[in-house]
């Protein structure tokens, strides 16, 4: 026998019972099948914690909850949002579906719900929202057939405003009273070089809606599960949309996708107004290790006590490509935090790069080569490498190393590749950080005589005993006061707005 709870309006709200308990075998923790009317289902992803904002998922003309759809479930999560994949035959049906899920107490979900449709799901989505009491819309390559037009044959499409104002049917009271605004917000997403949906025609819809977005994605088709990965910005795009200004850390953000590979980072974005200084986090590893929350954890909290937005970043990793193109990958995560700088609350201008170790090496070198979009404020570089001209003459594993970094390399090649060697006073300010029981103090104490010498702005501190790796300072009160000398050094250099 099911359990009952009551909604606002006394109507009964069964207890939610899963037809399928192993889910939809795609994303762990979804209830599979879940009947919300006689020969129609929906899977519901709505784990523990907090209560989490609503996206209804409705399927195009063709597959179903479960298809056609799939690449959704991901972003969705991601963004922090529950979800629920319809079935449906008719308009009716997705209104009965939504009255099911917001039936209190029923899934972990907030009242904010928005409506995600592909094909002539778009125009169901559109159709429901024009009746009020939905936080938003998202369309993928949005169709209409007779069954779900806006607008009679040979008319003009008409905004939500006005289809609400012509008479449809008020969706049925859900037991929630919500405000129901006079627009909702629209995103809408159409290929290019779709043939079975006009994207000429939606995108002039989008024109008539006050709160609409429209994003074409060059060379795209139809169906969105078949656009290619360079095409996949849409996801970045939806989950920004999604969250809205929702502040805090925001994980898995994919800032480039070279041959079909997605680079990611982590965001944490402090409360405020706003826009907020910036530091771009990158890993050390030996050119070869590592990943975005690896040797460089210490540094996320003090960064994000001192009010700064901070961002942790993967890039590709030896053998598997060279130096070269892990600086391009530098150099495009700083284009892309700069390019979404009112998403992620930044102020452009003061941009900092920090790295350690290896990653010590692509910062300073970045910073070095002056590049259109990739500009910053400052380097913060820990313990990092500065010179490889003597390399050669080292032992076995220097060898292999520099093969690993930069193949067929020559001494051009190292020189090249040497901050030591491109040290100009025109370098952002820098702070170099290192430990004087490190094998690399050396080669940072050379550095920083170098760029004294040629006029930059920089400073060295030493931490007197400490070995290599901030991770390993952990704990030594002697050695991690260097956190509060970064912020303080990071402050002072981005001063104020």
């Amino acid at each position: 026998m099911l359990a009952l709870t009551l909604s606002a309006t006394g109507d009964p709200c069964s207890k939610v019972v899963a037809g399928d308990a192993a889910g939809n075998y795609i994303i762990p923790g979804v209830l599979g099948d879940v009947v919300y009317r006689s020969g129609r289902s929906l899977d519901a992803y709505a784990p523990p914690g907090e209560p989490r904002p609503a996206a209804v998922i409705i399927h195009g003309s063709q597959g179903n909850k479960r298809a056609h759809v799939t690449q959704l479930f991901e972003p969705l999560a991601r963004a922090g949002s529950a979800w629920f994949s319809v079935d449906y035959s008719t308009t009716d049906d997705v209104e009965e579906a939504i009255h099911f899920i917001r039936c209190p107490g029923r899934f972990n979900i907030t009242s904010e719900m928005v409506l995600i449709g592909e094909d002539t799901g778009g125009a169901i989505a559109l159709k429901v929202a024009a009746a009020g009491g939905l936080a938003g819309v998202v369309t993928f390559g949005l169709r209409f057939d007779s069954e779900n037009s806006l607008s009679g044959p040979g008319s003009q499409w008409m905004p939500l405003s006005s289809v609400r104002s012509g008479g449809e049917r008020q969706p049925r009271a859900s037991g929630l009273e919500l405000e129901r605004p006079s627009d909702p917000p629209v995103l809408m997403f159409h290929g290019a070089k779709d043939v079975e949906a006009s994207p000429a025609q939606a995108a002039a819809l989008c024109r008539t809606i006050p709160n609409c977005v429209f994003h074409l994605v060059p060379g795209a088709i139809h169906q969105f599960e078949n656009w290619r990965p360079d095409q996949w910005e849409w996801k970045e795009d939806l989950t920004a949309w999604l969250r809205r200004d929702r502040r805090g850390l925001w994980k898995d953000i994919a800032y480039a996708r070279p041959d079909g590979r997605e680079l990611l980072m982590d965001a944490c974005i402090p409360e405020g107004r706003g826009p907020f200084a910036a530091v771009i986090v990158v890993h050390g590893g030996g050119w070869e290790a590592g990943d975005k929350v690896t040797y460089v954890s210490p540094v996320f909290e003090p960064v994000a006590r001192a009010g700064m937005v901070w961002f942790s970043i993967n890039y590709r990793l030896t053998p598997y490509v060279h130096v070269p193109e892990q600086l391009e990958d530098v150099r495009t995560a700083i284009r892309y935090v700069r390019a979404h700088a009112e998403r992620f609350h930044v102020d452009p201008d003061r941009i900092a790069l920090l790295g350690e170790s290896a990653s010590g090496h692509l910062v300073v070198q970045v910073a070095s080569e002056p590049c259109a979009g990739c500009e910053v404020r400052a380097v913060a570089s820990f313990y990092g490498v500065y010179d490889f001209n003597g390399w050669p003459q080292g032992d076995e594993w220097q060898r292999a190393a520099l093969k690993r970094m930069f193949g067929d390399w020559t001494r051009e090649t190292l020189a090249r590749y040497s901050p030591l060697d491109r040290a100009t006073r025109n370098l952002p300010q820098m702070l170099l950080i290192q430990g004087t029981k490190d094998e690399l103090c050396k080669g940072t104490t050379e550095y920083a005589a170098r760029l004294k010498e040629v006029g930059a702005r920089a400073e060295l501190v030493l931490l007197e005993g400490a070995p290599h790796g901030m991770e390993n300072w952990e704990g030594h009160s002697e050695w991690t006061f260097y956190k509060q000398k970064l912020v303080d050094w990071l402050s002072s250099v981005f001063g104020s707005r």
